[in-house]
């Protein structure tokens, strides 16, 4: 497993955490796409033998999402993890709905206030319910999880348009995670697309074919694969509810008018490492899918009901991208996703500014990522690690406090941050924070609480 032999050489956080503590941070830091594993496993990792089997939990107000995972290492191969440890996550769901906060240690007691709060005034709209582990998957952790979804939802009901996810993350799915992560595209299957390629173009180191795909082999795949068709997309779909509306009639159209789908939707686009035509057979084989447009088309035409509504009629526009070279790869998903965080995140991370401060550490013998999100490289200092520290440092904590995504939508929040600064004053005021996560840690480990 790569993932594995890359989470193994991350020996600083292995020595910080202890290796269960870890490994659990390091994964999270993966399902997340989150660039400093060692600032997630300070935020997040409860720590605390009185955790109320809440070992992991995350408040992500960007969004809109609170992630608590129950986690188990194992030194030794068996054939699977624990499924008692799964239904530990009922007990979780309690406590973090209902529990007394006053029996629970006081850094746990304040996320608990700030989950309800979040729950209380609609700003939540999913929860992530995970046991990770460094074992096999299994059928039994399956149906333990599928019993905590049911308890989780019984407790919310009274907002049921909160989206409750649930995912073992052992072995299997962490390799998925990481090799998508890696190579942008997590299906790697042959798959057989049933319709003829249209049209092709080509450009330096892409070739792209134009096809009208079938909506019943699009909710085939989607149900078959899930999120992982979406790995190279910088969302995936978000799922059914009231909040949902573009969803909702997207579902609808296919449902009540299936012959004019075509010309309602904007259609989909899918990355692949190669297709080709089977002209006798008018079929198209790809290579690998990830589709980087058209998430949302794609699971909402995946949670029709086909006992109830025909799909032989819906058709989707559909443009297939067959490229291996990982810069234009980046820039093809870029411009595929037009969100308005997304942009402007890269419209900072791409400047001459960044590029200048980037090349200043370079000269100086340190790295500078300007990517966003997870990293398996030992860069712990980028654009995305340091933006909060250096607003704390210019004394605007109330800000620095606020999610990333809203900070990189306000220029002036960017622009107090880096504006004219050095790489010597970034590196100064990141190497604090890290000391003082650091000390942040030692206490803990001392017993004493960090509220």
């Amino acid at each position: 497993m790569n993932y594995i032999k890359t989470f193994q050489a991350n020996t600083e956080l292995i020595q910080q955490f202890d290796e269960d503590k870890a490994y659990l941070a390091w994964s999270m830091a993966l399902y997340l796409d989150c660039p400093d594993a060692e600032q997630l496993a300070t935020e997040c990792l409860t720590d605390d033998g009185n955790d109320k089997k809440i070992d992991f939990i995350r408040l992500d107000w960007d969004s809109k999402r609170i992630v608590f995972a129950q986690g188990y290492y194992s030194s030794r191969k068996v054939d699977s993890a624990p499924a008692n440890k799964a239904s530990d996550l009922n007990t979780a769901s309690a406590w973090l709905i209902s529990g007394d906060v006053n029996e629970v240690p006081n850094k746990l007691k304040a996320i608990i206030n700030d989950c309800r709060s979040a729950l209380d005034n609609g700003d939540i709209e999913q929860i992530d319910l995970l046991y990770v582990h460094n074992l096999p998957e299994s059928v039994n952790v399956s149906k333990e999880l599928n019993t905590a979804v049911t308890y989780l939802l019984r407790s919310l009901s009274k907002d049921t348009s909160i989206n409750v996810v649930t995912r073992e993350l052992g072995i299997e799915a962490l390799e998925r995670l990481y090799s998508a992560q890696e190579s942008s595209i997590a299906v790697k299957d042959s798959i057989e697309c049933p319709t003829k390629v249209q049209f092709i173009e080509e450009g330096p180191s892409w070739k792209s074919a134009i096809l009208s795909i079938p909506g019943i082999w699009l909710r085939d795949i989607f149900n078959k694969y899930g999120d992982d068709l979406f790995s190279a997309n910088y969302r995936g779909f978000l799922g059914i509810n009231k909040r949902r509306k573009i969803n909702t009639g997207i579902r609808q159209s296919a449902e009540n008018d299936s012959s004019n789908f075509w010309v309602y939707n904007n259609g989909i686009t899918i990355l692949t490492l190669g297709f080709e035509e089977n002209k006798r057979s008018s079929t198209t084989t790809l290579q690998g899918i990830s589709i980087i447009n058209g998430a949302q088309t794609t699971g909402s035409i995946g949670s029709v009901d086909i006992t109830k509504y025909d799909l032989k009629e819906v058709k989707v526009l559909c443009r297939v991208i067959q490229c291996s070279n990982a810069a234009t790869i980046s820039q093809i998903v870029k411009y595929n996703n037009t969100q308005n965080e997304i942009t402007t995140w890269d419209q900072y991370s791409n400047s001459a500014e960044q590029k200048r401060i980037s090349e200043e550490f370079r000269n100086f013998g340190h790295e500078y990522s300007l990517k966003r999100g997870f990293s398996s490289s030992s860069i712990q200092l980028g654009i995305e690690q340091v933006i909060q520290p250096m607003l704390a440092f210019a004394g605007d904590y109330i800000s620095a406090s606020r999610g990333k995504n809203s900070l990189f939508e306000r220029r002036s929040s960017y622009e107090k941050a880096f504006k004219d600064q050095k790489s010597r004053h970034i590196l100064l005021v990141h190497t604090l924070s890290k000391a003082i996560n650091t000390y942040k840690i030692e206490l803990s480990k001392k017993g004493l609480i960090i509220s």
